[in-house]
């Protein structure tokens, strides 16, 4: 039975796993880094954090079960990053990850040399602050020894995988099409773009395809994380991708939810979406005939988790939050909160409006609204914003009427239970939402490595529930509650930019 160890680096934690070819998760051991939020609008890592996580999480996992057996070593990673690396691989400057927002400056310059739209057109995304080029931008701009003396710039993912192998300045499609300087139909660095944007094209990574493996663990690797050198290394996929797969999605038409700290919903297809309003983007898939069409909210389960502990107070005595306590209030209040609505978006907004100065708010509060309410509105607000980004994959053509649901947020039962009629669709839910990426890391390398043949069959290790149906009378008071919070961006967008200059002054 081949076995397959993934590295997943998220926002706080950086997971290892092993899965079998069945899609049996054998174990899998977490270990945390920070991420330092030194400025408004800034969001960074050590990169030498990131490393001692992945040597740390090994060993955590090793006491668990053997790794004498491992096959290969599959990647994935949070995108829209940049890391800047010298020609050893060392760490130049803190990689600028994709909450980071301080690049709006730079935005501007690709958007007056070559129009929002011709940029869109080109790489299938809108000029945008969450993107890796801006940030290459800013670097220059702002950094310029650091710029100077850099070799490549590359994502998360990309220094695990330099690290493992000892061949730096590498990456894959997926996160090249999400880096902001690669043209779409194409797939190759397009030279109109980073003419735009005054770079030095040669510090962007070698691309190659995601289930490449044709590099193995280094000596040096080996020894420091206690496995054998030699085991085939897969340059592996961004987590958008990653999830694709491994929430059981693999071909066109094929779509999914997955929701964690921030989310999104997204599917395949053939060609790019070009979008006229440019709300969706697109990734090249780690399977290349295909494109990820793709729309992401900025906050999810943090904008839930939030409201939950710090405006509603609603922890036990450890400090964390009470989820029964709040699932409860939840499952309490009627469909609609009564209409009242919470808007999460509270670093600002990606799809559809693209606006990194929008700002939460709770609407429409009464004397007569309970704590129950409250709470129900803050579930159906994160539920509501990924229902837009559901609304714009079904302006484009793509029917989105059978979804299936990963992420961590999945375990709430309160989710569950909503997504369905707010989404107006039947739904399965990954029965482990939470290793849906990882998963997908496993596919991506056991592919490249022959465990299975392509990605349809790997997809036949993803294992999901019973498939669940919209209430017919909630998803009537959710299309109508729909209307409204859809409506509240563009009614409230001056008084929100309002109050982000506010917030700079105070």
């Amino acid at each position: 039975m081949a076995e397959i160890l993934t590295f997943d680096a998220g926002t706080s934690a950086l997971k290892c796993s092993v899965f079998d070819e069945n899609g049996e998760l054998l174990g899998a051991c977490t270990a945390d880094y920070v991420t330092f939020y030194p400025n408004e609008g800034y969001a960074q890592q050590n990169v030498p954090e990131i490393l001692s996580a992945c040597v740390e999480a090994v060993s955590r996992l090793s006491q668990k079960l053997s790794l004498a057996k491992i096959d290969c070593i599959g990647l994935t990673g949070t995108m829209n990053g940049c890391a800047l690396i010298d020609a050893d691989g060392k760490p130049l400057y803190p990689n600028i990850i994709h909450l980071d927002t301080r690049a709006v400056t730079q935005v501007e310059t690709l958007r007056s040399e070559l129009g929002a739209s011709g940029f869109y057109a080109l790489t299938g995304n809108r000029p945008d602050v969450h993107y890796g080029l801006p940030k290459l931008m800013w670097l220059k701009q702002h950094e310029p020894d650091v710029y100077k003396r850099a070799w490549k710039a590359v994502n998360t993912k990309d220094v695990i995988y330099g690290f493992l192998t000892g061949l730096h300045g590498r990456s894959d499609y997926s996160d090249a099409s999400l880096f902001g300087a690669l043209n779409i139909h194409t797939r190759a660095w397009d030279t109109d773009v980073i003419a735009a944007s005054g770079i030095d094209g040669g510090k962007l990574p070698d691309i190659y395809p995601s289930h490449y493996t044709g590099a193995g663990l280094s000596e040096s690797a080996a020894r420091l994380l206690g496995l054998r050198s030699g085991i085939p290394v897969a340059i592996g996929a961004g987590d958008g991708p990653a999830t694709t797969h491994g929430s059981g999605v693999f071909d066109e038409n094929g779509a999914y939810l997955t929701v964690g700290s921030s989310a999104w919903a997204a599917a395949l297809s053939k060609t790019p979406c070009i979008d006229e309003r440019m709300r969706a983007f697109n990734y090249t898939d780690m399977d290349e005939r295909f494109v990820t069409v793709c729309g992401t909210v900025q906050c999810a389960a943090t904008a839930l988790d939030y409201a939950l502990k710090t405006i509603l107070g609603i922890t036990g005595d450890d400090g964390g939050i009470n989820f029964a306590r709040a699932e409860k209030l939840c499952m309490s209040a009627p469909a609609g909160a009564h209409g009242l609505v919470y808007v999460p978006t509270l670093m600002g907004e990606r799809c559809p409006w693209w606006d990194p100065l929008a700002r939460g708010s709770l609407m429409g509060l009464t004397l007569t609204h309970t704590r129950a309410d409250i709470v129900r509105a803050v579930y159906e607000g994160v539920a509501q914003e990924l229902n837009l980004c559901v609304k714009v994959l079904r302006d484009n053509g793509i029917a989105a009427d059978k979804l299936i649901l990963s992420g961590g947020a999945l375990k709430s039962s309160a989710l569950r239970a909503l997504f369905p009629s707010v989404f107006s669709a039947r739904a399965r839910v990954h029965l482990n939402p939470r290793e849906a990426t990882s998963l997908g890391a496993a596919i991506c390398a056991g592919v490249g490595a022959g465990i299975w043949k392509d990605f349809a069959e790997a997809a036949k290790a993803v294992k999901t529930g019973a498939e669940l149906h919209p209430d017919a009378a909630d998803a009537a008071v959710y299309e109508k509650q729909s209307r409204v919070f859809a409506a509240l961006y563009a009614q409230t967008a001056d008084a929100m930019h309002a109050l982000y200059d506010l917030q700079q002054e105070l």
